[in-house]
């Protein structure tokens, strides 16, 4: 039921800057489900950045209705984040995620150049506000969310 709310809420919101939304999208040998993943269209600079600096022209999005994020939820998303898709992903979940947890992405992007941020049901309320009242973008929420994670990482 998350993934279907979140798989029917998030096109919406992102559009047109992230377009052609397929939920629950599988490789051809059907080995590995995508739960969401977005065409780049590269429309906007945060967009762009993306691209350029870890090659996504897809964005894959992983959705976890859990309490607390595991390692193995981060390693999966990881695994989804090819150099055919890009290095850069999406971990949606209830809460923000605990120390140990926010270290393993901070050590993925430090050892291998890969960016996992996470988006929380409080980032997702403010992302439907801003939406609705049109005053910002709900992209600007997902970039809040990379700019506090690349604050994070050592430089």
């Amino acid at each position: 039921m998350y993934e279907e709310a979140i798989g029917e809420l998030f096109p919406s919101l992102f559009y047109p800057h992230l377009d052609f939304a397929a939920v629950q999208s599988r490789t051809d040998s059907g080995a590995i489900i995508r739960d969401l993943i977005f065409y780049n269209g590269r429309r906007e600079p945060f967009l762009q950045e993306l691209y350029s600096d870890y090659g996504s022209s897809q964005i894959v999005f992983e959705l976890k209705n859990v309490a607390e994020v595991s390692r193995d939820h981060v390693n999966q998303l990881n695994r989804y984040m090819t150099d055919s898709l890009g290095r850069f992903g999406v971990l949606v979940t209830r809460n923000r995620l605990k120390k140990a947890r926010l270290q393993s992405t901070i050590d993925l992007w430090s050892g291998q150049r890969r960016c996992i941020v996470t988006l929380t049901d409080a980032d997702i309320e403010q992302m439907v506000e801003v939406f609705e009242s049109k005053q910002r973008s709900p992209l600007d929420l997902l970039k809040k969310a990379y700019v506090d994670f690349k604050r994070a990482c050592p430089s």
